[in-house]
C-alpha cells in the first residue's frame, strides 16, 4: 500500500509534536508550550487531530487476523498511555506523563506509518460487481 495524502497530514501533526516536546524541553519562551500543561495540551490537540487521519477503522469491522489483533492491542495500548500520560500531565503538571504523552503519541504515529507503509492490516479488497456475484450465488 503507499502512502496517501492522510499520511503525509500525520506526518506534519507528528513533526509539530515534536517541536512542542522540544520547545517545552529547551525552556523556550513560547506562551503555550512553556508550562507542562500547556505542551500537554498542544500535544493532546494534535494527537486527537492526527488520530482522525491515522485511524484504523476498517480493523475494527473486520474479522481479526493473528496481525490485526496484536496490532489493535498495541495501537489501543498507546492510545491509552497518551490519555492518561496526557490528563495526568493537565492535571499535576508532571513532566514524566508529558514525557510518556508524548512517547505514545509518537509511538501511535510510527505504528500506523508502519502499517500503512508495509500494509500488513489491510482490509479484503473487494473486486468486481458483487450483484453480478451473489445473482450466481442464490439458487432459483
Amino acid at each position: 500500500m503507499k502512502l496517501t495524502w492522510k499520511d503525509g497530514v500525520t506526518t506534519a501533526i507528528a513533526a509539530l509534536v515534536v517541536a512542542v516536546y522540544v520547545l517545552f524541553l529547551s525552556g523556550a519562551d513560547v506562551v503555550l508550550v512553556s508550562s507542562v500543561r500547556g505542551a500537554a495540551a498542544a500535544i493532546l490537540v494534535l494527537g486527537v487531530i492526527g488520530c482522525g487521519y491515522g485511524a484504523a477503522d476498517e480493523l475494527y469491522k473486520a474479522p481479526k487476523s493473528p496481525a490485526k489483533l496484536t496490532y489493535t492491542v498495541i495501537a489501543t495500548t498507546l492510545g491509552i498511555a497518551a490519555l492518561g500520560g496526557g490528563l495526568i500531565a493537565l492535571i499535576f503538571a508532571s513532566e514524566v506523563a508529558l514525557g510518556v504523552l508524548f512517547g505514545a503519541t509518537i509511538g501511535l504515529w510510527s505504528l500506523a506509518t508502519t502499517r500503512h507503509i508495509t500494509n500488513t492490516c489491510r482490509a479484503p479488497q473487494v473486486t468486481g460487481d458483487v450483484s453480478e456475484a451473489r445473482k450466481e450465488e442464490t439458487p432459483l
